[in-house]
């Protein structure tokens, strides 16, 4: 058997992020902002716990978990986490 620890990536007063290959595993507190910018990637994030304030361009909406969502690179996004919340990311 060949156990591993996961590397984290950062950890802040929001929650953490853990390093999970080409995926990040993110815990988030009720009330912090995640990602409020644009980046050349295109990333998928599966939103499994909790729910958020999603805004991906000009559209803002209420979004619950269990949910898969995707977005193209250099498209502006942002999350609010409206209860502690848990995601992963995958980043293309």
């Amino acid at each position: 058997m060949n156990l591993e620890d996961i590397t984290i990536i950062k950890t802040d007063a929001r929650g953490v992020i853990y390093d999970c290959g080409k995926s990040s595993f993110i815990a988030r507190k009720k009330g912090s902002v995640s990602a409020d910018h644009t980046h050349e990637d295109a990333e998928t994030i599966y939103l499994v716990k909790g729910e958020i304030e999603l805004t991906i361009g000009e559209e803002t909406q209420i979004v619950k978990a269990p949910v898969k969502f995707s977005y193209a690179g250099n498209i502006y996004h942002k999350l609010i986490a409206l209860t502690d919340i848990e995601l992963v990311i995958n980043r293309s």
